[in-house]
């Protein structure tokens, strides 16, 4: 067992190995900090040089590696020296989990389109061009994965009706509307919109988090709509968080101006700060300090930590990962500073979390987090 073991390793510090096989010599790494009995960090870092030497190849030229290889590499070989391998196998997460996560891919360009006769539009699978034409308006699927309404004639003032735009978990989606206003919505959110906006008003009706660029028009104001809220602009960028498992429903201000109102009172944003209504508390209150880029990472495909505990992570990871959250056992208030890529898979994710004694597994679409 200890030889194959030394014969994986000398493929992964060549590089050579497959994903399947990486992905075994990473698992093990990745239960090391479990490990009563394994090596300090300092005894790994002593023995690197030692290492590479039992390593490598003699009389044949090396390709080039990373430090990451080394000192995962550095520190089974101490395990292996400690007898610590059998131990770190029969206590590692199963395997299965963990190609379950490497085949959890993550979101992309999906949503649901619901016109005012009822008819529904999968815009996953719809072909580019023309969905349908409104009374006036067209509706089309760009090749880059866009909504986009053109306005053909003057819509007739007595056509009423809303479509409604859905994104499940693991979608997002671009939608121009009819009056120029563009909207990115996250995932699991909905946006209701009147395929022919009124003369007086711009009136959306949103329920989880999209971030608008709002046409100018000082004719008629824009307004977003959510269960506890309503922000009236003329023509700005801004964000909305409004999922309702958040205890916050938070308006962000890039460029312009923004009223916020709800039952218990309005505030006017400037550009950089944030309007926090918190529905349990029923009070609106406004951040002066907002870090921006977090804010508008999902919109630049990130995920992004600044002092967030485990449960406000794991919300995210469900809703673009489409899974449901589980928690067994003590899960620490550790708070996570970091940010990761929207495009990776989830084993890559969850690479950073478990260093961070976050244990996890997946069956089907249940993502269970077990606490120390």
């Amino acid at each position: 067992m200890e030889k194959n073991a030394k014969k994986l390793l000398d493929k992964y510090l060549a590089d050579n190995c497959t994903a399947e096989e990486r992905a075994v010599v990473e698992d093990w790494y990745l239960q090391l900090p479990f490990q009563k009995e394994a090596p300090e960090h300092a005894l790994i870092e002593s023995s690197k040089r030692e290492v590479w030497n039992q390593l490598s190849p003699r009389g044949k030229s090396l390709k080039l590696f990373t430090v990451k290889r080394m000192v995962i590499a550095a520190s089974i070989v101490l395990c292996l020296s400690f007898g610590l391998y059998f131990m770190v196998q029969r206590h590692a997460a199963p395997l299965t989990a963990k190609t379950e996560l490497k085949d959890i891919m993550p979101g992309k360009h999906r949503a649901v389109l619901t016109l005012a006769d009822g008819t529904v539009v999968d815009l996953d699978d719809a072909k580019n061009g023309q969905i349908a034409d409104q009374n006036g308006i067209v509706i089309n699927k760009t090749k880059n994965g866009q909504l986009e309404y053109t306005i053909k004639e003057i819509p007739d003032a007595a056509a009423t009706g809303s479509n409604t735009i859905a994104t499940p978990r693991g979608g997002q989606y671009q939608v121009n509307l009819p009056d120029g206003t563009k909207v990115w919505l996250n995932a699991a959110t909905t946006l209701k919109y009147p395929y022919a906006f009124a003369k007086n008003e711009r009136l959306v009706e949103l329920n989880g988090e999209a971030y608008f660029e709002v046409y100018k028009d000082r004719s008629r104001p824009f307004k977003v709509k959510t269960s506890n809220q309503t922000v009236e602009v003329l023509g700005t960028h801004f964000n909305i968080n409004a999922y309702s498992d958040e205890e916050l429903v938070k308006t962000t201000l890039l460029e312009g101006a923004v009223k916020v109102s709800a039952a218990s009172g309005t505030v006017n944003l400037k550009p950089g700060e944030q309007a926090q209504f918190n529905a349990n508390k029923a009070r609106l209150a406004v951040n002066q300090q907002v870090d921006l880029d977090k804010e508008m990472a999902w919109k630049n495909n990130i995920f992004s930590f600044d002092n967030d505990d485990l449960q406000t992570i794991m919300r995210q990871i469900s809703r673009w990962y489409d899974l449901d959250v589980v928690y067994q056992g003590k899960i620490t208030p550790e708070k996570y500073v970091g940010e990761i890529p929207k495009n990776s898979n989830l084993a890559e994710v969850f690479k950073i979390l478990e260093l961070n004694h976050v244990h996890i597994e997946v069956k089907g679409k249940v993502l269970t987090v077990t606490g120390n």
